[in-house]
């Protein structure tokens, strides 16, 4: 499993990196494991939304041929975005389609499995970006038997 944890640093800590380390991976369909959730706020950079409530949820994909890539997706909690919670949720097994769901979701989802659409999308800086554009509902999935990581 690939270390997204990482660790901390002292004062006077070596430092190697001159910059973050992103993998850009191919568009298509993986699995994927929630690894961890940053409870935060929207920034300054969004007049609408500015303030609110956003989850930063860690996911570490699976790509056919390389380590394990982790992927983070913001999910905005207004209104307008309560769809792509709700695919999320579905995606993870944690919601059943068509059912409402309360109570504390967000604390059940490290661990839990799914499978997205990814795509890539070029950022104003002209860096390309891996984003999630669909979740898959469990029942819309297929498993050779070779995936570890099926539900």
């Amino acid at each position: 499993m690939a270390n997204t944890t990482g660790y901390e640093l002292d004062w006077d800590s070596t430092i190697e990196q001159d910059e973050q380390q992103y993998v850009v991976i191919p568009e298509g369909d993986y699995d994927f494991i929630v690894d961890h959730i940053d409870r935060t706020f929207v920034g300054d950079n969004s007049e609408k939304y500015k303030g609110a409530k956003m989850a930063t949820v860690y996911m570490n994909v699976q790509v056919p041929g390389q380590d394990e890539v982790s992927l983070r997706e913001n999910f905005i909690l207004h209104s307008n975005f309560a769809w792509k919670i709700g695919s999320l949720l579905v995606s993870t097994g944690l919601k059943k389609k068509g059912e409402p769901i309360t109570g504390n979701y967000w604390s059940k989802l490290p661990g839990t499995r799914g499978r997205c659409q990814i795509v890539q999308n070029k950022g104003n800086n002209g860096n390309t970006y891996n984003n999630i554009k669909t979740f898959y509902a469990p029942e819309s999935r297929k498993d050779s038997g070779t995936n570890k990581w099926a539900i």
